[in-house]
């Protein structure tokens, strides 16, 4: 019977193995720890690669912008910004970007690169990136957005030249000629500058004239004077 009792014993127990948790064993009475899954790694290197992906999409706008500022986030939906999206003029950028994220892609971007940016890093911005051509008009539109939709979300700051501005000097920047209005307004100087120059000339050219021909009529008439004096009996 016992023979036969540790027979059935040895047929089970491969079995019962199989049914037990791995954590148990058997054949050797002990726990054994369960082999650590690699799922926390696979985490880390998903969040890794989504943040690498978010930094090399901030880099690619703010190459092809001069002007960055920034808005508090709270109180502002999706959707809305959604529809503000489609008012921004061509080529201006909205997003939400991590501070972190911000503070590491700035220092790749000259002009982007204030020494004191941390100031704007405090809270949960969303941020516009801004080429040369249009600071006036996203300035703009944002101010009008915010008087249509009763926001309260001013402009907080931003960077312009590698300088650290307020609001009221992101306004003040966004009020500056851009380099094609200046171009404009220095080829239309150059191209009046012959008229008026000719003009001057001519001008001066006359007064001349007429100042010497004046003095030559008053030397005339001072000989003539002179001359007939002369012939006076004395």
């Amino acid at each position: 019977m016992r023979a036969a009792s540790l027979c059935s014993l040895t047929l089970l127990a491969p079995l019962a193995q199989g049914l037990l948790p791995a954590s148990l064993s058997l054949s050797s009475g002990r726990t054994t720890t369960p082999a650590r899954t690699s799922q926390p790694s696979m985490a880390g290197a998903l969040a890794l690669a989504k943040k690498t992906k978010v930094l090399e999409s901030v880099h690619e706008v703010m190459a092809e912008s001069q002007l960055m500022f920034c808005v508090r986030s709270e109180g502002l939906q999706v959707n809305q910004l959604n529809e503000l999206r489609q008012k921004l003029p061509d080529g201006v950028v909205l997003k939400c970007v991590k501070n972190t994220l911000i503070n590491l892609a700035v220092r790749e971007h000259e002009q982007f690169n204030a020494p004191n940016i941390e100031e704007l890093l405090q809270y949960s911005n969303y941020w516009f990136f801004v080429p040369e051509t249009q600071m006036r008009e996203s300035v703009k539109v944002w101010n009008d957005w915010l008087k249509e939709n009763k926001k309260e979300n001013e402009i907080m700051g931003g960077v312009f030249g590698a300088e650290l501005l307020d609001g009221n000097g992101i306004e003040a920047v966004s009020k500056l000629p851009t380099k094609q209005e200046l171009m404009g307004k220095t080829a239309s100087l150059l191209k009046c500058l012959p008229t008026k120059l000719a003009r001057s000339l001519k001008e001066a050219g006359a007064v001349r004239i007429a100042r010497g021909m004046k003095e030559a009529r008053g030397s005339k008439m001072a000989r003539a004077v002179k001359a007939a004096s002369e012939k006076l009996p004395p």
